[in-house]
């Protein structure tokens, strides 16, 4: 099995949970599944903790920093029926139709672009 970890998550680890690995065994228990790639973190998740509270996620997860240990996100590439999905489903209706065209395209291009939609896209594939 493979688990993707979002940023939200990985911040509860590092504000919950870390304090109390007094002999870093749940550190160490994180490192080596990232490593043995059961799981996974994406590059657009590594870059939204480098942004969340102060990077204290990168600060403490520090082996996140390498390269190899994160799945790159740019060929995640969204086909028809996932953008038909993001127009019709993944949105509130009330609020897109309060929108003009040009912004709500440039909101679903920024989700898109998000960790979020990263997220679905890589289960997806």
């Amino acid at each position: 099995m493979i688990v993707l970890l979002d940023t939200s998550s990985l911040l509860s680890l590092v504000r919950y949970y870390l304090p109390f690995d007094n002999q870093d065994k749940l550190l160490n228990y994180f490192k080596q599944r990232i490593i043995a790639k059961e799981i996974v973190i994406l590059e657009t998740v590594y870059k939204e903790s480098k942004l969340v509270v102060c990077g204290i996620i990168v600060e403490r997860l520090d082996f996140l920093n390498d390269k190899k240990l994160r799945t790159k996100t740019d060929d995640l590439l969204p086909d028809k029926k996932y953008f038909n999905r993001v127009e019709n489903e993944f949105c509130y209706g009330a609020r897109k139709n309060s929108l003009t065209p040009s912004e709500f395209e440039s909101r679903k291009k920024a989700f898109l672009e998000s960790a979020d939609s990263k997220l679905l896209l890589y289960c997806l594939q």
